[in-house]
């Protein structure tokens, strides 16, 4: 194998690595922002999430873990799409945040 095949096989196995390792993280958010909305009595919008930020962070524990945050928008009388956010450290759901709407 030559040096300039590793210069194509890293990044495509890191990238694969990336996506396979974010697919059960997304369906967490995904559940913890629709129970979010339930709780709340608010309707979660399109069924879905979108990932805002990717960073490496220490964990509770002084480990560096994965830290992402995905975002996801709500509404409580179908009119004015208000927006949430899951925080997710490694594989855990951390926080939960909603934007304040009218009741």
């Amino acid at each position: 194998m030559r040096y300039s095949d590793l210069l194509y096989i890293i990044p495509s196995v890191a990238l694969i690595w990336y996506w396979l390792d974010g697919m059960p993280c997304k369906e967490m958010a995904r559940r913890a922002g629709k129970i979010a909305c339930n709780e709340a009595g608010v309707l979660f919008l399109d069924d879905s999430v979108a990932i805002n930020k990717v960073r490496l962070r220490r964990n509770e524990s002084g480990q560096i873990s994965l830290y992402r945050l995905y975002h996801f928008e709500f509404t409580n009388n179908g009119e004015q799409r208000s927006h949430g956010e899951v925080h997710i450290m490694g594989k855990r759901v951390v926080e939960t945040n909603m934007d304040a709407y009218r009741i």
